[in-house]
């Protein structure tokens, strides 16, 4: 019975572990990423064109909808719902680049019903035409990633509407 007990809290240790590993890489990624987008605003625009799979689409109701992404732009307000805005950067098209930090929180059969969280990186293009809006990111890893972006998606268009 000793052993099981601590077989189970090693394994529960090395997944803890795992997962800590896992987070301070996502941090310590996006915070590279952001670095080099201040450093030279042409990396951002390099970067904006690899994300291209549209996550959502809406039309536009606020025509000062500008106005509420603005604070973000400028770094004075970093959180939108859930999501944590890293880095916004107006691109030469006038779409915006949009880097942000998600903390998602699950319970995992693994850790016996422990809850843990997982840090993901999403990154955002949104373009605006005169009638609509359309979101672009690049390709989502798992379940999760896609369901976090489309849960980005709709908090950013409910903000600006």
């Amino acid at each position: 019975m000793k052993t099981r007990i601590l077989l189970l809290t090693g394994a529960a240790a090395v997944y803890v572990g795992y997962r800590l590993f896992q987070n301070y890489r996502t941090k310590s990624g996006t915070q590279s990423l952001i670095k080099q987008l201040k450093k030279d605003p042409a990396v951002g625009e390099a970067f904006a064109e690899e994300l291209s799979i549209t996550v959502a689409k809406q039309a536009v109701s606020n025509p000062n909808w500008p106005q509420t992404l603005q604070p973000y732009l400028e770094g004075q307000q970093t959180r939108l719902g859930d999501f944590v805005m890293q880095h916004a950067q107006t691109l030469a098209d006038g779409s915006y680049l949009l880097v942000t930090i998600a903390d998602y929180r699950e319970t995992s059969q693994a850790s016996r019903g422990a809850a843990t969280n997982d840090l993901h990186n999403l990154n955002f293009v949104l373009k605006t035409t005169d009638n609509q809006h359309i979101l672009y990111s690049d390709l989502h890893n798992d379940l999760v990633d896609k369901t976090l972006r489309s849960d980005f998606a709709q908090t950013l268009f409910k903000h600006i509407q």
